[in-house]
């Protein structure tokens, strides 16, 4: 990776990059029939699984998964895979490898609400520098390559001037994260120092950011193929992502992002003690 950004050649450039839009979209509207269809929806216990953690997983999320993963195997057969649902594969030296969440927000999806998304990202020398994010329901396409700006449906992204934490729109994720993390506090100090705070779980609270429609997007309890995608296109609209104690990366547990002004802040607050 270059000091300003990432190289499309080493993925076969701009052609490549415009092939695996294609992908994703074609991935992503077999998912959307199925949804519109209501094939799978939150009262079909045989459509819809729970995995160990308790989080659902249907046949979307692998139908999803077995397409682009296949995809990527072909196309870059020297470039190592992290998807939600399959796991890790491919060389473990290799210098790229592709995070896929087939369906991010697959408690939406079985409810029949539009906020779910397919979520494409790529690391280079393990650093977050592709990402792309469609979300078919909502008919909204997100892209940013890192140093060469973000895109939603075409049209440059950048999230917000909001200088002060004081005057900010929070957005975060379930209030299951918060209690599974022991954040409960921290919620109500956000309540208490925050101009407003809304619940956008899911890549819908980014999406929002990435629009200015929110200052910032707190994320306990992620996994980095939620936030790989997402991190390229924060950074690249002019905003920041990063764990909980500060550090740029998308494997902290957690995730913090905001448009950088009062990001240290944010954190901050967020790491008060309890009272």
């Amino acid at each position: 990776m270059s000091k300003g950004g990432f190289d499309l050649d080493r993925i076969g450039g701009r052609r490549a990059l415009a092939e695996l839009i294609d992908e994703v979209l074609v991935a992503g509207d077999a998912a959307r029939r199925m949804y519109e269809a209501g094939m799978i929806r939150w009262t079909d216990r045989t459509r819809v699984e729970r995995k160990p953690d308790r989080s659902p997983v249907t046949e979307a999320d692998r139908a999803v998964e077995e397409r682009l993963s296949g995809f990527l195997r072909r196309r870059y057969p020297d470039t190592a895979f992290l998807g939600e649902e399959t796991g890790e594969s491919g060389p473990e030296t290799a210098g790229m490898r592709w995070v896929l969440d087939p369906i991010d927000g697959t408690r939406a999806f079985v409810r029949g609400t539009e906020t779910w998304s397919v979520l494409l990202g790529l690391l280079a020398d393990g650093h977050p520098v592709l990402g792309i994010a469609y979300m078919p329901a909502a008919e909204d396409l997100f892209w940013a390559v890192r140093g060469d700006g973000a895109w939603g449906n075409g049209r440059p992204l950048a999230v917000s001037r909001v200088g002060k934490l004081e005057d900010a729109t929070i957005s975060h994720g379930t209030l299951q994260q918060f209690t599974g993390a022991a954040m409960v506090p921290a919620l109500q100090r956000l309540g208490e120092r925050t101009e407003s705070q809304r619940g956008f779980g899911d890549f819908d609270g980014y999406r929002r950011l990435l629009r200015g429609q929110v200052d910032a997007m707190i994320d306990p309890a992620v996994m980095p193929w939620d936030i790989c995608a997402a991190s390229v296109l924060v950074h690249e609209a002019g905003g920041v992502l990063t764990s909980f104690d500060g550090q740029p990366t998308i494997f902290g547990g957690g995730a913090v992002a905001s448009n950088g002004l009062f990001h240290k802040d944010l954190l901050a607050l967020l790491d008060e003690p309890s009272r």
